[in-house]
């Protein structure tokens, strides 16, 4: 039976090949990690916001009664509490800046010391949850306007030279953008709360049962998250609406489940990898600089091959689809 020669010419998306282009794109519009390298400065030269001396009382008082009702469990009751003690007091609200699921890739988000390599820098408690909370929620919507035109950036210089520009401005794509997030956090509620729930009363039952549960139940997690990966790209490589960018990175996701999961491995251990050679300098030397802008680098980067492959699979996409077109018309 031969082959139809049309499908031949369809060619698979490459994962080292989209890294590749994505990086060297970068190597040639440098100045697009300027947002990750200054919001990275800025973090780790001005004052530290605390919360530790309003959220400390809280936490002694929970502790407390924890243990009283604890028994043989208060070990671990102090160990936990020795843990949520240090998060706390290292705890830095201007982090709130890199936000998610858009916000601006930073090395120092969760940095806590006050030293600097001119001296400790400021440290400045915030004396009401109100004021906290407030805080907290304007520095992520301004990470999120930031990692916003920062997608835009990436999205500019990784475009094919045979491909139109989009219509939509970079103001349209951070408003849909902000759909797709309230979407996400309320699609995100409907299935972790329940979840956690359900495994909370199994495990209440049952202890092995209930860790089987929350097994199958990350399976599930991961299974659902994979095809969302893509859900902003449509928005600011072609400029599509929320929906209809959900939508296709839903049906990509799918087709290219297991290419996409090799894709979020790589991101995550590239990522987390490279951060920990970044941070080798201590904080109070300037040689972390270096790290920052490798960081800035491997960020910018590593975002430029998550858009470079997605055109690839959505290019396999519209193809498939013509193609199916075509036989259905045929028929």
């Amino acid at each position: 039976m031969n082959q139809n020669p049309e499908t031949l010419k369809f060619e698979q998306p490459r994962l080292i090949g989209s890294m590749m282009a994505g990086f060297q794109s970068v190597a040639n519009h440098a100045w697009v990690i300027l947002i990750p390298l200054c919001i990275d400065i800025l973090l780790w030269f001005t004052p530290r916001l605390r919360v530790d001396q309003l959220m400390l009382p809280t936490l002694e008082k929970a502790l407390t009664q924890s243990e009283q009702m604890s028994g043989a469990n208060a070990e671990t009751i102090v160990l936990m509490g020795d843990f949520l003690r240090g998060i706390l007091e290292n705890f830095n609200l201007s982090g709130a800046i890199r936000s998610y699921p858009i916000g601006v890739p930073s090395l120092l988000a969760g940095l806590g010391g006050s030293q600097t390599p001119i001296g400790e820098t400021l440290v400045l408690q915030i004396d009401s949850v109100g004021q906290a909370f407030l805080i907290f929620l304007t520095l992520s919507f301004l990470g999120f306007i930031i990692g916003s035109l920062f997608f835009h950036q990436i999205s500019g210089i990784t475009q094919e030279a045979n491909t139109p520009q989009t219509d939509q401005g970079s103001l349209w794509k951070i408003g849909q953008s902000l759909i797709m997030t309230v979407a996400l956090f309320i699609i995100s509620a409907f299935v972790i709360i329940p979840g956690s729930l359900i495994i909370s009363l199994l495990s209440m039952i049952s202890p092995l049962v209930g860790q089987l549960a929350f097994f199958l139940y990350l399976f599930l997690i991961f299974w659902f998250t994979v095809p969302w990966f893509y859900a902003y790209h449509g928005i600011f490589v072609f400029g599509f609406p929320a929906v209809k960018s959900a939508l296709v990175s839903l049906k990509v996701g799918r087709i290219f489940i297991t290419k996409t999961a090799m894709l979020i491995l790589l991101v995550l251990l590239t990522s987390q990898g490279m951060n920990l050679l970044w941070m080798t300098p201590p904080v109070s030397s300037w040689l972390l600089l270096l790290g920052i802008l490798g960081h800035a680098i491997v960020s910018a980067g590593l975002l430029s091959t998550t858009i470079v492959y997605y055109r690839q699979i959505h290019r396999v996409l519209v193809m498939l689809e013509a193609l199916r077109q075509k036989e259905s018309s045929t028929i």
